[in-house]
C-alpha cells in the first residue's frame, strides 16, 4: 500500500458539516475556485460557519503500516502535520473512516452476473428494506458469490457529496470513505464487537455489520441470539442466523473500567446459554480509531469504499522526481544553436557554390572566348572536348594537349617559380593546330620548350615572342608532325 492518511470526524464535527458548516475558512479554499460572490456570504472569523477545533482525528501510516498514535486537532493542523512529515500530498491516499450510523449494510441475492444489471437492480430490491426514497441514496455493490449473494452498502448522496466537497475545499481530497464497522475483520466463524463505552460497532459477516449506541446492545443480542426453541420448525427456519464459534468483544482504552467490563460480560453471557459460542472479552491498549486503522487493508479498501461510480476520485499523477526543466532549457538552446549553425553553413556553402560557378564561367570564357552565351559550363565544356577529340588531318586535341602539358610540367618541376606559364590556348580543329600563349623568363627557355616538344615528333613554331618586363611573352604553335 502507499502512504495512507486515515481521518475520522468526531460526531459533533460531522453533524456540523451536515448542517452547513465548513471544515476550514474561505481563505484556505481560494485555490479551489470560489468566486468573490461565494466569499461574500461568509465571515472567515465567524466561528458559526467553521467547525470548532479539535474535531478531527488523523493518523499517518507510511506504506499503509500503522506504527504511531493518532493525533487530534483541526483540519489545518492536519495539513501542517503532513507538510512537516512528508512535504505534501503527492503519492498519499486519504481515507476517511465514517461513522457506520450513516451507512446501511446488507446482502441481497441477484441472479445476474453483470455489474451493470446488478447496479440497476439494487435500488428496487432494497426499497422496502430502507424505508426512504432510493433516488436520494448512493449504492455501492460488492463482490457476488457463487450463490448470487451480493453485498451492498447504501448512504445518502447528500452525505457523500458534503464530505467530498468539504475535504476538497480543505485541500485534502479523499481517496476512500470506509464505514467504521467494515474496518473490523470479517470471519464467518467469529463475530467481532468493539466498543469505546459509548458506541458499539459489530461485524458478523462480510456485509452484515452495524454501528449503534451501546444502550442498544440488549436489543442487538436478542436479534443475534434468539431463545433456542427445541421446536423442529424453529430449527428449520432459514432466517435463523447460525451462531459463531467465537464472539470476540474488544474494549478500547477510552473506557477502561472493571465494572463496565463485568456488566458487558453479564449482558452477553446471558444470551449464550446452551449455545456453543465462546466469549472472548479483551481490553486493547489503543483507541478505537487506531484499532480500526490497523485492521484496514487493501482488500477492505477495495470492497468497502463508498467513493465509486460518480464519486470515484480522479487520480492525480505524482510529479516526476527528475527535474526536467533545466534539461529542456539546455536542449532548446542546443537546438537553436544547431539550427543556427546549419543555416550559417548552408549560407556559406551557397556563397562558395556561386563563387565556384563564377570562376568556372570565367575560366570557360578564357579558353573559349568565341562562346558568347554560357548556360551550362559542364555540358558546354564536355561538348568542346568531344569536338576537340576529332581534330583535322589525323591530329586530335587531347593527345596533343597531353604531350605539351607533359613537357611543360617537366620544365617546371623542381623550380621555385614556373618556367613556362600558359596564359591561353586554342585549337584549330581544321588545321590540327594548338596555339599556346605563354610567358617564360627568357628566350632560351622558349627554345628549350621547342626542343623538348620536337623530340616527341611534333612540329613546333614560335610564332611571336616579345619582351614584357622581366619576362618574355610568346605564342607557340604546335601540331602533329605526321
Amino acid at each position: 500500500m502507499k502512504d495512507t492518511l486515515y481521518l475520522q470526524l468526531k460526531d459533533e464535527a460531522l453533524q456540523s458539516l451536515l448542517e452547513g458548516q465548513h471544515l476550514t475558512s474561505i481563505e484556505s479554499a481560494d485555490d479551489e475556485g470560489l468566486t468573490s460572490d461565494d466569499q461574500e456570504g461568509f465571515d472567515t472569523d465567524d466561528s458559526e460557519h467553521v467547525v470548532s477545533e479539535a474535531q478531527v482525528q488523523w493518523l499517518l501510516a507510511p506504506d499503509g503500516v500503522v506504527n504511531a498514535d493518532a493525533a487530534t486537532g483541526s483540519i489545518d493542523e492536519a495539513l501542517d502535520f503532513l507538510l512537516d512529515a512528508r512535504g505534501g500530498l503527492f503519492g498519499l491516499d486519504v481515507v476517511l473512516i465514517l461513522q457506520g450510523s450513516h451507512v446501511f449494510s446488507t446482502t441481497v441475492n441477484i441472479p445476474s452476473k453483470q455489474t451493470k444489471h446488478i447496479a440497476q437492480a439494487l435500488p428496487f430490491m432494497l426499497e422496502d428494506n430502507i424505508g426512504e426514497d432510493v433516488e436520494g441514496l448512493h449504492f455501492t455493490p460488492g463482490d457476488r458469490d457463487s450463490e448470487g449473494n451480493v453485498g451492498v452498502l447504501s448512504i445518502r448522496k447528500s452525505v457523500v457529496e458534503i464530505l467530498v466537497d468539504e475535504f476538497d475545499r480543505a485541500g485534502l481530497p479523499l481517496t476512500a470513505i470506509i464505514p467504521d464497522m467494515l474496518c473490523l475483520p470479517a470471519n464467518d466463524s467469529q463475530w467481532t464487537f468493539v466498543t469505546d463505552g459509548h458506541q458499539l460497532i459489530t461485524r458478523t459477516s462480510q456485509y452484515q455489520a452495524l454501528s449503534i449506541e451501546l444502550d442498544a446492545l440488549p436489543i442487538l443480542l436478542n436479534a443475534l441470539f434468539p431463545e433456542q426453541e427445541k421446536d423442529q420448525e424453529k430449527d428449520e427456519d432459514n432466517s435463523q442466523i447460525a451462531a459463531p464459534d467465537t464472539l470476540k468483544v474488544l474494549v478500547t482504552q477510552e473506557f477502561k473500567s472493571d465494572n463496565f467490563e463485568n456488566w458487558l460480560k453479564t449482558q452477553i453471557t446471558s444470551h449464550l446459554v446452551d449455545i456453543e459460542t465462546e466469549l472472548d472479552l479483551q481490553h486493547i491498549e489503543s483507541t478505537e480509531f487506531v484499532y480500526l486503522c490497523d485492521n484496514l487493508n487493501s482488500a477492505s479498501l477495495k470492497q468497502s469504499n463508498l467513493l465509486v461510480g460518480p464519486y470515484k476520485p480522479i487520480l492525480k499523477r505524482a510529479p516526476s522526481l527528475f527535474n526536467w526543466k533545466p534539461s529542456a532549457i539546455l536542449l532548446s538552446i542546443f537546438m537553436c544553436l544547431f539550427v543556427g549553425f546549419q543555416y550559417v553553413q548552408a549560407s556559406k556553402l551557397e556563397q562558395q557554390a556561386l563563387q565556384a560557378d563564377s570562376e568556372a564561367k570565367a575560366l570557360y570564357k578564357k579558353y573559349f572566348p568565341r562562346d558568347k552565351r554560357i548556360f551550362d559550363v559542364r555540358k558546354q565544356m564536355k561538348s568542346h572536348l568531344m569536338n576537340a577529340n576529332t581534330g583535322g588531318e589525323g591530329a586530335s586535341f587531347l593527345p596533343l594537349l597531353a604531350q605539351v602539358g607533359e613537357k611543360m610540367n617537366e620544365m617546371n618541376r623542381g623550380k621555385k617559380t614556373q618556367v613556362i606559364s600558359p596564359l591561353r590556348m586554342s585549337f584549330d580543329q581544321v588545321q590540327g593546330l594548338l596555339k599556346i600563349d605563354c610567358t617564360a623568363p627568357g628566350f632560351n627557355d622558349l627554345d628549350n620548350l621547342k626542343k623538348k616538344l620536337e623530340t616527341l615528333q611534333l612540329s613546333v613554331e614560335i610564332a611571336r615572342a616579345s619582351q614584357d618586363g622581366d619576362k618574355v611573352k610568346a605564342r607557340v604553335n604546335v601540331r602533329s608532325a605526321s
